[in-house]
């Protein structure tokens, strides 16, 4: 097995993934947005996945949709593979509020294959205006050019090992307040890159590989700005030409 493709699983897992146990079955997921990560799963995961995995699974994996919930990617019954996971690489069953990063993940390769994967599943970037309001409107307070990298999880430990590794790895990063977005749900754990050596470093060092992502990256390096709240669809028409991202101004 290669080590780095296993540090980018590791990475999809914490961030996708879950191992589901009870009395009757072991249950392997790993799923993603069907409108939005399609692509990525089907290019990227799945054939990832399954050349890994080839010793350990009965037959190759098929990408399965479930448009009903909005869903695609893979799922798998195997109770030898999900204990071959749990032995192997330590991944826990159940909620992720104490998952963490595994301890194989040591070198720096492996370190940036871990970061990549599990942002490319778990992360976001986004872009922001500047909040200087001059009399009159400019380039910087007009368009959403700033980019923002972030991390949000429930598990207070990933989060600080995360911004210890970035660290490592010579960023910045920056964590966020524990916060609720609902008053029952549980606490989300943020660490952010808003710097802009930070962001150009992870874009060139590290960068993406889900199409989710890597649309926004194209578009904002065209047009010099990403507006927000837009679709992949959206962002591929823009980069084809076929859509002007002004008009969401």
């Amino acid at each position: 097995m290669d080590r780095k493709e296993i540090a980018e699983f590791l990475g999809w897992h914490l961030g996708d993934g879950c191992i589901s146990i009870n009395s009757k079955y072991s249950e392997y997921t790993l799923t993603g947005d069907i409108k939005e990560e399609y692509p990525f799963y089907e290019e990227v995961i799945l054939p990832t996945f399954n050349r890994i995995f080839k010793n350990n699974l009965k037959k190759p994996i098929i990408l399965k949709k479930y448009h009903s919930v909005g869903v695609c990617g893979i799922y798998l019954f195997d109770k030898s593979f999900v204990s071959f996971l749990q032995k192997q690489y330590g991944l826990l069953s159940g909620k992720k509020y104490n998952i963490k990063i595994p301890e194989i993940i040591k070198t720096k390769e492996e370190k940036i294959h871990f970061l990549r994967g599990l942002f490319d599943t778990d992360g976001s970037i986004y872009f922001c205006k500047s909040n200087y309001k001059p009399k009159k409107k400019t380039f910087c307070n007009k368009y959403h050019y700033k980019p923002k990298i972030k991390l949000a999880t429930i598990s207070k430990v990933l989060i600080k090992e995360v911004f210890n590794m970035l660290l490592s790895l010579g960023f910045t990063p920056r964590m966020y307040k524990p916060r609720k977005q609902r008053k029952n749900e549980q606490y989300m754990y943020s660490v952010v890159l808003d710097l802009d050596k930070d962001t150009k470093k992870w874009i060139k060092e590290i960068g993406f590989k889900n199409h989710k992502h890597l649309t926004k990256v194209k578009v904002w390096k065209k047009y010099g700005f990403c507006p927000p709240f837009t679709k992949i669809n959206e962002r591929i028409q823009m980069l084809n030409g076929e859509l002007d991202p002004n008009s969401f101004y």
